[in-house]
């Protein structure tokens, strides 16, 4: 069997014992891995909260909710410090006042690691490296 083959074989696998869950509220997934639940206005996202050994591992999607307002809830859900937030920053066309006001809050909050990703424009890169 080639490769292509056992990929579509293992997809179809994946698939018939798969089920996908409709959510809204926030809920832990599993033992040390929650959900924010819908955050914002009029875009709702959920954000992705992951208890690690070195701390809380926040994966948000665009973050329209505002990324320091899902940082907040992370730590309310699990009372604990944030290692990393990785994802969608949603600061692409921000000022650099604005950008550095929210590098501030990451600071305050205790964040230890960044990876701002697609929306989070270049400028905001340069400020939170």
């Amino acid at each position: 069997m080639n490769d292509y083959a056992a990929l579509v074989s293992l997809l179809v696998e994946i698939e018939s014992r798969a089920y996908g869950v409709e959510l809204d509220r926030l809920l832990q997934i599993a033992s040390g891995i929650h959900t924010t639940g819908e955050m914002g206005r009029g875009i709702l996202e959920q954000s992705l909260v992951i208890v690690a050994e070195q701390g809380l591992v926040v994966i948000t999607g665009c973050a329209h909710p505002g990324v320091v307002d899902i940082i907040a809830k992370a730590k309310e859900i699990t009372g604990r410090e944030v290692c990393l937030v990785v994802g969608g920053f949603h600061l692409a066309g921000m000022d650099e006042a604005a950008i550095q006001e929210i590098v501030r809050d990451f600071r305050e909050l205790g964040v230890r690691r960044v990876a701002p990703c697609h929306c989070s424009g270049d400028l905001a890169c340069r400020l939170f490296r």
